[in-house]
């Protein structure tokens, strides 16, 4: 399968900006960002992929890039913009900001720095801007999740994987709902989550229901959230089972959070992955046309209107 450029970008709408995260490290978030930032830049539109793992960034690996000397720090103290410490890739249309790789001197991705980031970032000259979050549901993940347009959770066949993204859904869920309602009848919410995990009775716990009868002011942010799903997609299935996964995980969080997600697809296993990583190139790029690169293609098609792609076989 081969892609057909685009001609044109979006007109008049500004840029796109997708996040991508886990519950879990080791799940190939970074491998999906990278991937879908070659997929976008290969249909012709502007992407720029931004590092956001503040324990260790890598998605210049995923890229077959060298580490920048001009990352995130230079915006975070102030001494750069985020334009000028954009670095172009080897493939067309695709640009990268790299995080921070000196793990040994870390900052707090707090609300007022997310905000001011993701403010920042919608003005950069590109169509689309993924970023590529580190793992698991700290705040600083949950905040960027909080603000961009499309929420892509990656997850593996794993029941650990698995948990920790049920658990990553649970925090944004209670992120988006605190600054609605007072502290008290907050932390009211929250013990009442607790006892229900914990609790030996197997009949539903309704969180619309609460909201409803206790705290009615959360309750038009919990029916917003429907608005913008978070998108799943289960990486390294090595069966017709497993790649099916992401319907289960839909019925969950429609079971016991009453919130819709979106399941987006599944990726395949394969060697070549690693490979390519090892040899400093990505799979995209070596190896352009294999169901690998047709199974992108389909996330794409959910996440950029389906009437500006073409594929053909």
């Amino acid at each position: 399968m081969d892609l057909v450029q685009i001609t044109g970008e979006k007109c008049g709408m500004g840029n796109s900006i997708w996040a991508v995260a886990s519950g879990k490290g080791g799940v190939g978030k970074s491998f999906i960002s990278a991937s879908l930032a070659i997929t976008v830049a290969k249909l012709g539109h502007p992407v720029v992929i931004v590092d956001l793992d503040i324990t260790g960034a890598n998605s210049h690996t995923c890229l077959g890039m060298n580490p920048s000397p001009l990352n995130l720090r230079h915006y975070f103290d102030g001494s750069k913009t985020l334009q000028e410490i954009i670095v172009p890739s080897s493939i067309p249309k695709l640009s990268l900001i790299q995080g921070l790789w000196d793990s040994w001197n870390l900052f707090e991705l707090t609300a007022d720095r997310v905000e001011k980031l993701v403010k920042d970032l919608r003005e950069l000259t590109a169509s689309y801007v993924i970023i590529d979050l580190g793992a698991g549901g700290t705040h600083g993940n949950i905040e960027v999740f909080k603000h961009v347009d499309e929420k892509i959770l990656v997850t593996t066949p794993e029941p650990t994987s698995l948990e920790k993204n049920y658990r990553f859904i649970e925090g944004y869920i209670c992120s988006k709902i605190q600054p609605t309602t007072t502290p008290d009848k907050y932390m009211d919410w929250i013990h009442a989550l607790r006892e229900k995990r914990h609790s030996t009775n197997s009949s539903a716990y309704s969180i619309r229901n609460y909201i409803t009868d206790k705290m009615p002011e959360s309750l038009p942010t919990f029916e917003a959230m429907n608005n913008s799903p978070i998108h799943v997609v289960v990486n390294s299935v090595r069966s017709h089972e497993q790649s099916s996964l992401g319907y289960s995980i839909r019925s969950v969080c429609n079971k016991y959070f009453e919130l819709e997600v979106n399941f987006l697809g599944s990726i395949n296993y394969d060697n070549a992955v690693w490979q390519s990583i090892r040899l400093h190139e990505p799979v995209l790029i070596a190896q352009p046309f294999t169901p690998l690169a047709g199974q992108f293609l389909s996330l794409c098609k959910h996440l950029i209107d389906p009437e500006e792609l073409r594929a053909v076989v």
